[in-house]
């Protein structure tokens, strides 16, 4: 969450902030001008935070709304930065499927980004792939399986809860002579 004061100064820190906001240029620069010269009325900050896509969750602290789409590619983006993708078609638009992409955050990005992924799709989804990807792969992934276990998860002891999740899955596997 931020204050008034953050939001707008992290709105007019990038360029072109008032694109797709429904304000003009030359109104823009004024109220952009008016805000380093503490000359803008709290009302005019309030709108200007509304239009640009901002929320109000407490008085007077705002947060972002993300969008889903610019997330995704956001995340994607890092991932190719890590050289994850190196078995995909490397064309921009390549699409990746949703379970690859959270596998792969899981595995390769830090805190940040794995709670962009908590916002992006559904603790169930990120659970079931985690279950199925990762906790099959124990022991390659067990500190990364306890950590997920117990800060995403909720599972207070997540040392038990992976040792039974093997044994039934190893029980399942057996052969019934």
């Amino acid at each position: 969450m931020l204050t008034t004061d953050q939001s707008l100064k992290r709105l007019f820190s990038r360029r072109a902030w008032h694109k797709n906001s429904g304000i003009n240029e030359s109104t823009a620069r004024v109220c952009k001008k008016r805000y380093f010269e503490n000359r803008l009325e709290i009302e005019t900050q309030m709108k200007i935070l509304e239009a640009c896509g901002f929320r109000l969750i407490k008085v007077m602290q705002w947060e972002e709304q993300l969008d889903c789409d610019m997330l995704k590619m956001k995340l994607i983006d890092r991932l190719k930065d890590e050289n994850t993708f190196w078995s995909f078609d490397r064309t921009p638009d390549a699409d990746v499927p949703d379970e690859v992409l959270i596998e792969k955050t899981l595995l390769y990005l830090d805190i940040k980004d794995i709670n962009n992924l908590f916002s992006l799709f559904s603790e169930e989804k990120i659970r079931k792939i985690w279950k199925d990807r990762m906790l099959s792969q124990e022991p390659m992934y067990h500190q990364l399986n306890r950590l997920y276990a117990f800060l995403y998860f909720n599972i207070k002891d997540p040392d038990r809860y992976i040792r039974d999740y093997i044994y039934k899955k190893h029980r399942l596997i057996q052969c019934r002579d």
